[in-house]
């Protein structure tokens, strides 16, 4: 083990705080700030690899890598995996083991011999607009501790780039997604906090429901992010003739949706699991991507806005859909 990796929290910490320092006093570019956080980010949690993924559309484009990484400054992958967790849900996350973790791209992280990773969101004005990722070669290296250096390093990054061109958004591309239109996440829990406001004054109850594509990753990674591309659209306009007037249907990134039912019911459940049953069955009969599966796991959450906030709520949808997965993934094998 390396001497660095063995930095006591303290000293971590004091990483950060040097790192501000030198930011405010030598005024770095956006890019030097990239990649001198990146470099101290790896040295203050032992991790042997790091960079930025920003999102440019439906796509994220690396920055500043450093270390044990097959991704070069400009390469460009889909926001899915860990980093477009990290970016829908808006927390750093952490993946103690690559090999076992649904969350991650196993094969890929296998290849390129990563076993563990920290990602934290990038903000700028309540929009996560990118991650800062940390990873290493062994399993479960990181502790909590690494995760509150790599929070405060990314609060660094977003503070020092946000007057940079490529950070002057318009109001649509914060609140809608890019690629299919649907709702983005920061206007899903605008709404989402809207109907726990009026369910709990009302009295109403409202259901979430959370759906992830089993098979995308396959065909995003053998036929091309175009067809990957095709799949989504293809599902989001499905979706979209599905909702009521009322209801709001997002994407959170990758082949994550999300469906708020407003003013509903249980008795409501099943005639809207057979919808989107529905949809994806003729997605899949319109692609015609012979030999590869095209199937929704659908987590649901019914609410009468007794919950803390929007957040958690859909956290809680997330983790049911995660539990719908696992179920999926063990009749299949």
């Amino acid at each position: 083990m390396s001497a660095i990796a063995v930095l006591s929290e303290v000293e971590r910490l004091h990483y950060v705080v040097e790192t501000q320092r030198m930011i405010n006093v030598i005024s770095l570019d956006a890019e030097s700030v990239m990649k001198a956080v990146v470099e101290r980010a790896r040295a203050a949690t032992g991790a042997e690899g790091a960079l930025v993924e920003l999102i440019d559309g439906d796509e994220f484009v690396t920055r500043a890598p450093r270390g044990i990484t097959d991704a070069p400054r400009g390469a460009r992958a889909p926001v899915e995996g860990l980093s477009g967790l990290c970016v829908s849900q808006g927390v750093a996350l952490q993946s103690r083991d690559c090999e076992t973790d649904p969350r991650v791209d196993t094969q890929a992280c296998l290849a390129a011999g990563l076993r563990s990773m920290i990602v934290a969101p990038l903000t700028y004005r309540g929009q996560t607009v990118g991650v800062l990722k940390v990873f290493s070669s062994r399993h479960g290296h990181f502790d909590r501790a690494d995760m509150d250096v790599v929070e405060l390093m990314a609060n660094c990054i977003a503070s020092s780039i946000s007057d940079s061109p490529p950070f002057e958004f318009d109001a649509r591309s914060v609140l809608y997604d890019p690629l299919t239109g649907l709702a983005s996440r920061a206007l899903l829990l605008d709404r989402l906090t809207q109907v726990v406001y009026e369910a709990r004054r009302y009295g109403r109850s409202f259901g979430i429901f959370f759906m992830d594509l089993n098979g995308f990753t396959a065909i995003n990674q053998s036929l091309g992010r175009e067809a990957g591309n095709i799949v989504l659209r293809t599902v989001s306009r499905g979706l979209s003739a599905t909702v009521r007037t009322g209801d709001t249907l997002a994407r959170l990134g990758g082949d994550q949706f999300v469906i708020v039912c407003a003013n509903a019911d249980r008795s409501v459940e099943d005639r809207i699991r057979r919808r989107i049953d529905s949809v994806i069955a003729k997605a899949r009969e319109e692609l015609a991507f012979d030999g590869f599966e095209l199937s929704p796991s659908i987590g649901v959450l019914w609410s009468t806005g007794g919950e803390a906030n929007a957040d958690n709520l859909l956290s809680a949808a997330m983790a049911s859909m995660y539990r719908a997965k696992h179920r999926h993934t063990d009749l299949a094998s």
